[in-house]
C-alpha cells in the first residue's frame, strides 16, 4: 500500500495495527472487510481455491494470508487458536451461519500456497461444523469464506464435569 499523501510505500507496525509512511510519517488504520480482515499488502502466494494472489492481512493483531476474491484466509496453526479465543472474547452469536458442513468442500484437494503441496481435509474439530485444510509442513490451516466467523460464534463445549453435576471431571458410570 502506498501512502496518499506522498506515494511513498508503507509498513506494517503490526503492533499497533497501522501502516506507516517512513517518508512523511503519515499513519493508516486499513479498513475492514465484511469477514473483519484489514488488507495491508499484496504477496506473491496464490489462493489454492481460486489463484489470484493472495494478499498479508490482519484479524485483530493476528496475520493471515487472504484472498480478497474467495474471501478464504490461510491462518498459521499456532495463531489459531489464540485468534478463535480472542474473537469469540466479543462474539455475536448469530444462528444463520451455524449450518450443515459442505461436503463438497470435503471432497476436494487443495495445494499449500506457501509449499505447493496437497493440503489435508478434514472436519475441525471444535464447534462451527466446518471442514478445514491443513497443511502440516507449513503448520498453516486454510478457511473458506465465513469459516471463521461460523467457528467463533459455535457454542463453547461444556465440560463433562458441568454437564454431570458434579466437580468429579470424569462422567459418572
Amino acid at each position: 500500500m502506498h501512502c496518499e499523501h506522498c506515494g511513498a510505500a508503507m509498513r506494517l507496525d503490526r503492533d499497533r495495527g497501522m501502516l506507516i509512511c517512513d517518508y512523511c510519517g503519515a499513519e493508516c488504520i486499513p479498513g475492514e472487510d465484511d469477514e473483519g480482515v484489514q488488507i495491508v499488502g499484496p504477496t506473491t502466494k496464490q489462493c489454492p481455491v481460486c489463484t489470484v494472489l493472495l494478499s498479508d492481512g490482519l484479524i485483530e493483531v493476528h496475520a493471515v494470508l487472504y484472498c480478497g476474491q474467495c474471501r478464504g484466509m490461510l491462518i498459521g496453526m499456532a495463531t489459531f487458536p489464540a485468534l478463535i479465543a480472542e474473537l469469540r472474547s466479543h462474539r455475536e452469536r448469530s444462528p444463520e451461519y451455524l449450518t450443515r458442513r459442505d461436503k463438497a468442500d470435503a471432497d476436494r484437494h487443495l495445494h499449500c500456497p506457501q509449499c505447493g503441496r496437497e493440503m489435508d481435509g478434514h472436519p475441525y474439530g471444535g464447534g462451527g461444523n466446518v471442514n478445514i485444510d491443513s497443511c502440516e509442513t507449513c503448520e498453516v490451516v486454510w478457511l473458506d469464506r465465513s469459516e471463521l466467523r461460523r467457528i467463533v460464534i459455535a457454542p463453547d463445549r461444556e465440560p463433562l464435569y458441568l454437564k454431570y453435576g458434579s466437580d468429579d471431571p470424569r462422567p459418572a458410570r
